[in-house]
């Protein structure tokens, strides 16, 4: 019942009944009645999931990258199922900051497995961890002034996304110069939002920083979304921290 406001509902899902937010409003997805489920926002909660670690700086509370992890190029995992429902389009948001490693890769030049760690970013895939599908990625690149090949493609000299990415993602920078604040958070630019400074060439209107992808077919794969990141010397480690994260399906 598209007339019926957006909450909790209950749902017949695999063997037995489950509760589900469904939003009822076009400001998610453009359409009504779709399904979250994935969820994430640190001036509601700031509760991280377990393998996530809770980053507050400058009055900002965010998720990022267990602790634990920084000292290697890795990802943190989070799988969020679909409760059995089966949807055909996947939408959704993320909005947060980038920790300046100093030398940050948006794209790695050679990588073509979607396993691997590919981005300085956000991954968000579908299925199990054994056989991934691409849907969406949130890159986060060095800077737009000057060549470098850890830029985002849009700016000089920046890599170009696998293949298996397409155009299925948003790479920003948090700053338009060579970053200067190594080993600390950008907290004074937030990431993928559209709210872009002024001359970047990375933030196009394109309808950031929801995404909206429509399958090849009907799927009742859960999500997953991985926090990934890079590390180049002890005081140059990659991470984004997220404020916001929303993923719906319909």
């Amino acid at each position: 019942n598209n007339h019926c406001p957006s909450g909790l509902y209950w749902i017949s899902a695999k063997s037995s009944p489950q509760q589900v937010y469904c939003d009822m409003d076009t400001t998610a997805c453009g359409v009504r009645g779709v399904m979250r489920i994935a969820y994430l926002n640190t001036s509601v909660s700031d509760n991280c999931p377990s393998n996530l670690t809770k980053y507050e700086v400058n009055g900002t509370t965010m998720c990022g990258r267990h602790n634990s992890t920084l000292s290697t190029q890795s990802c943190n995992s989070v799988y969020y199922p679909s409760e059995g429902v089966e949807y055909s389009h996947i939408c959704g948001r993320a909005v947060g900051y980038a920790h300046s490693g100093g030398d940050t890769i948006a794209f790695a030049a050679t990588t073509e497995s979607i396993n691997d760690i590919y981005v300085s970013g956000l991954e968000i895939t579908r299925g199990p961890p054994n056989n991934r599908t691409h849907v969406w990625t949130y890159a986060s690149g060095y800077q737009e002034t000057t060549s470098n090949g850890g830029n985002c493609p849009c700016a000089p000299g920046g890599q170009q996304p696998p293949s298996f990415v397409g155009n299925n993602y948003f790479c920003e920078s948090a700053t338009k110069y060579s970053p200067a604040l190594l080993g600390e958070w950008y907290t004074n630019y937030t990431m993928w939002q559209g709210n872009c400074y002024e001359g970047s060439n990375c933030c196009p209107d394109d309808g950031r920083p929801w995404f909206n992808v429509t399958l090849d077919s009907p799927t009742n794969q859960g999500i997953e979304v991985r926090w990934c990141g890079v590390i180049r010397s002890s005081n140059r480690i990659d991470n984004i921290g997220l404020e916001t994260l929303d993923i719906y399906v319909y």
